[in-house]
């Protein structure tokens, strides 16, 4: 008997990836919320990594993604597509937890990232297409939450600014640009270019860094929107019962109410 391995979703990135199962408080994150849109059509894999910069991803990558040329074996096939979400660290300045990556370098580091998976999850088949990759910008930062919560646990600083997220995330879009990626502005989406002070995005945050419930539901929702527009064919299938519709990501195995008429004729 064959054994169909069930297509993946492979995301990629720090600890606002690690966390994204969860909100706090029984709260759905944004991973959790992207494998409740894909159940029964694609397995979502969270390969989030709690403190990583660029520098670090790119060493533990090939872990990830396995060799070159593989096609994306490690995940039984080539992934349907995957997220790139790394930038919160790298951003930190300068002097603080050794996190900190120099924005020019930060910038090549995102650049190798993605033609590094590309090569390791290029399908062996050459008419297939390579698995389209999202690139995700580090979201708004709330410097006096963060501060406190960093003394408040740690007893130490590790000093981070709204200015620099924006400044890595504007490097993301340029590399986007530059390799047709796909991108997800996170740092809008939560409000980070709103004028003021963070109260205006400050409620997305739950500790001035990593995202609460509401957070995780508009990065959710704003990475749904960029697949629906520009991947629609790898969009969870809406019309048709979810089964038989024109377009998108059609449900695994016949519908039970087809299983039930079929049960009507032995």
């Amino acid at each position: 008997m064959m054994i169909r391995i069930r297509p993946s979703i492979v995301l990629f990135g720090d600890s606002i990836t690690q966390l994204g199962f969860s909100a706090g408080q029984s709260q759905s994150g944004w991973v959790s919320l992207l494998s409740n849109a894909y159940t029964r059509r694609a397995d979502v894999l969270n390969r989030g990594f709690s403190g990583y910069n660029t520098r670090q991803a790119i060493d533990i990558l090939p872990s990830i993604f396995g060799e070159d040329g593989e096609g994306g074996a490690i995940f039984g096939g080539p992934p349907l597509m995957v997220t790139v979400f790394f930038g919160a660290n790298d951003a930190s300045l300068p002097g603080g937890k050794k996190q900190h990556v120099p924005i020019d370098q930060y910038e090549e580091n995102i650049r190798n990232i993605v033609k590094s998976i590309r090569i390791k999850i290029k399908p062996k088949d050459k008419s297939k297409p390579t698995a389209p990759i999202i690139l995700i910008t580090p979201p708004p930062i709330d410097k006096i939450a963060w501060d406190k919560y960093c003394l408040e646990n740690f007893g130490d600083l590790s000093p981070r600014t709204n200015e620099a997220a924006k400044s890595y995330g504007d490097r993301v879009k340029l590399v986007a640009s530059e390799l047709d990626c796909h991108v997800v502005d996170a740092f809008s989406l939560l409000g980070g270019d709103d004028e003021g002070e963070a109260e205006s995005y400050g409620k997305h945050l739950e500790d001035g860094l990593h995202l609460s419930a509401s957070g995780n539901k508009s990065l959710f929702e704003g990475l749904m929107d960029v697949v629906t527009r520009e991947l629609p064919d790898l969009a969870p299938m809406e019309d048709g019962e979810g089964k038989y519709g024109t377009s998108g990501l059609p449900l695994e195995g016949e519908l039970w109410k087809v299983l039930c008429e079929e049960s009507k004729d032995l």
